[in-house]
C-alpha cells in the first residue's frame, strides 16, 4: 500500500517547525526555572529550530529530484553545527543531543537512499521504500520534537550501556 503524503507534507513541516519553536521556548523557560540545568537542550533545540526553519524557507520544492540531496546537506550541516557548538561551549553530550544526532543520521540515510533510488538508479516504479521514506521521515521528525520537549532518555536506550554490576545509568545520558 502506497501512502501519498505529498499534499500533507507541507503542512507537516509547519507542524514540526511549530513543535521545534515550542521546544525551544520550553527549554528556555526551564533554563531559568530549574537550578543547575544544562544549557545543552536549549542549544540543541535552537539549532534544530534554526536548521528546520531555514530549510523550510530556502529549499526550493521545485528542485525536483534533487531536493533530497539538498535535505541531506542540511542534515549534515545541522549535525556539524550541533557537534561544533557543544565543543566550543564545552557542553556535555546529553541524552537530548544523542537522540537528535541519531534522528538526524537516520533522516540523512533515508534522504540519501531515496536520492540514490530516484536519481541515480532512475527508479520510476513504486516499491516499499517509498512508503518507508514517507512514514520514516515523519516519525523521526516527530520523535526529535518529543525528545526536545521531554529532554531525557525517554526510550531508555541508556540502559543498554550500563554494566550488569552497575545499576545506575550513565551520567552522560542525563540532562539535569
Amino acid at each position: 500500500m502506497y501512502f501519498d503524503l505529498t499534499s500533507l507534507g507541507i503542512h507537516f513541516d509547519t507542524i514540526i517547525i511549530w513543535g521545534l519553536l515550542m521546544a525551544c521556548l520550553y527549554n528556555l523557560l526551564l533554563k531559568f526555572a530549574v537550578e543547575d540545568r544544562s544549557i545543552s537542550p536549549l542549544v540543541v533545540s535552537f539549532i534544530m529550530l534554526l536548521s528546520y526553519g531555514l530549510s523550510y524557507e530556502f529549499v526550493d520544492l521545485n528542485a525536483g529530484m534533487y531536493v533530497y540531496l539538498i535535505w541531506v546537506k542540511y542534515d549534515l550541516l545541522t549535525i556539524a553545527a550541533l557537534l561544533v557548538s557543544h565543543k566550543l561551549l564545552k557542553l556535555p553530550y546529553t541524552a537530548t543531543l544523542k537522540y537528535i544526532l541519531a534522528g538526524l543520521t537516520v533522516n540523512t540515510l533515508i534522504f540519501l537512499g531515496i536520492h540514490i533510488d530516484i536519481v541515480l538508479l532512475e527508479n520510476k516504479e513504486y516499491w516499499w521504500f517509498w512508503s518507508f521514506y514517507s512514514i520514516g521521515i515523519t516519525v523521526v521528525d516527530f520523535f526529535m520534537v518529543v525528545t526536545l520537549i521531554f529532554g531525557k532518555d525517554w526510550l531508555h536506550i541508556g540502559k543498554l550501556f550500563t554494566k550488569k554490576n552497575n545499576k545506575k545509568q550513565i551520567n552522560s545520558l542525563k540532562n539535569c
